[in-house]
């Protein structure tokens, strides 16, 4: 056997002689029908490789039922604009989709195993998704790129930032950090914690540390009686704070509160904790821009500055846009870095759009039919890495030459 093997090592002379085929040849043998073995051999390798070559090819732009390109379904408009992706999860469908702004058109993302992904975030300068998946324990993260065609994609494998807790909200600052509410996973025999505000370093998700987040704000250092960590709804976070709602006991314990980032260099005596408004009992998702907090509540869509200094207690205050419906049932809300905010009403399984000004009612417009949606994100800039043929070849050749490697081995 040993023998055998020896007899058919594959050399560096062969690789380059024979376009890289990684199949072993034959031994040499002089006679006539040796010859032809040879020959079929090296004719079935190279027709392999072409065929594994330009069928990754036809895959990289699927095609429409009218036999046109998928890229021919992104809009002119969408192709000026930049390619600025919204991305929005859904949970039935065990899906994260997107859509090319100002398209309406879904389009999937590969997950691999999820069980419920809901709250979203992107970090657009180092191109991760970050998806929530609390009966599973983890917050899962996603290298994303783009193909020559502009439409987005993940790469690589799937991967783990958080195990061991259950997460329900996501956020993510200017140098990567990543932030989510949520408790850990409780033991046998004990019963769940009370959500708190988590943060795992850029560094930490980068080395694959994903035990180790860091709890920051918490029902028993954000005041007493009335701390303002209480029932954790959405979560933001900018240069210098971090945000988060209420979705119960707002008017008690703060419908959105803000409180000083701990990894700043702030010395622990000039860090603090303060309400912006108490005017509604609960709240949902909550986004931020350069200047302004906006949140989602049942009723409605509000908005105030960043640095107020007495909260805001009158429930029509900061109203941009009252509750659409009875039915009205917002989650998610996000801002596109420029005019415009996208939230999500899971009652209507749709997205709508609202200008994100605070100084007058605005009114809400349909965006686009989400059926089931929960967690969106807008990034205001992507850094996404290009996906060039050769990388997507050579994945595609992997499982292509090891199914094909027995049978050609000895032949």
């Amino acid at each position: 056997m040993r023998g055998m093997f020896r007899k058919h090592r594959i050399l560096p002379s062969h690789l380059a002689r024979y376009w890289g085929v990684p199949f072993p040849l034959p031994p040499r043998d002089r006679s006539d029908s040796g010859r032809v073995r040879r020959i079929l051999h090296m004719a079935v390798s190279k027709l392999l490789l072409l065929f594994t070559f330009f069928g990754r090819s036809l895959c990289l732009v699927p095609k429409a039922k009218d036999g046109s390109s998928k890229i021919d379904t992104v809009s002119p408009d969408a192709l000026k604009a930049g390619r600025k992706y919204l991305l929005s999860s859904f949970p039935a469908l065990k899906q994260v989709g997107y859509t090319i702004l100002p398209d309406t058109v879904w389009r999937p993302l590969v997950l691999g195993e999820v069980q419920s992904p809901t709250s979203i975030a992107v970090d657009p300068l180092s191109s991760r998704l970050y998806v929530a998946d609390p009966p599973r324990g983890v917050i899962w993260w996603y290298q994303l790129g783009t193909g020559s065609n502009g439409l987005l994609q993940t790469v690589g494998r799937q991967r783990a930032a958080v195990e061991g807790f259950s997460a329900h909200w996501l956020a993510v600052n200017g140098a990567g950090d990543l932030y989510f509410s949520g408790h850990p996973l409780p033991k046998a025999g004990e019963n769940a914690s009370v959500d708190s505000v988590w943060r795992l370093d850029n560094e930490k998700v980068v080395t694959g540390d994903s035990f180790n987040p860091a709890e920051i704000y918490t029902t028993s250092n954000t005041g007493q009686p009335d701390s303002k960590v209480f029932q954790l709804s959405g979560l933001a976070v900018d240069s210098f704070f971090i945000f988060w709602g209420n979705q119960a006991g707002g008017k008690e314990h703060g419908a959105v509160n803000k409180g000083t980032r701990a990894n700043i260099g702030m010395s622990s005596q000039d860090m603090f904790v303060s309400t912006l408004a108490d005017s509604v009992d609960e709240v949902r998702g909550i986004t931020t821009s350069g200047t302004e907090v906006f949140w989602l509540s049942p009723e409605g869509v509000y908005g105030q500055s960043k640095t107020t200094t007495s909260k805001v207690s009158d429930p029509s205050a900061g109203l941009i846009s009252p509750a659409i419906s009875p039915q009205w049932n917002p989650m998610s809300i996000a801002w596109d870095g420029a005019t415009q905010l996208y939230l999500t009403d899971a009652s209507a399984g749709a997205i709508y759009t609202v200008p994100s000004l605070i100084s007058t009612t605005q009114t809400l417009t349909k965006f686009a039919d989400a059926p089931d949606c929960h967690g969106l994100a807008v990034p205001s800039s992507f850094n996404c890495m290009p996906i060039v043929t050769g990388q997507l070849y050579a994945e595609s050749c992997i499982p292509v030459f090891a199914m094909l490697w027995c049978p050609l081995r000895f032949c």
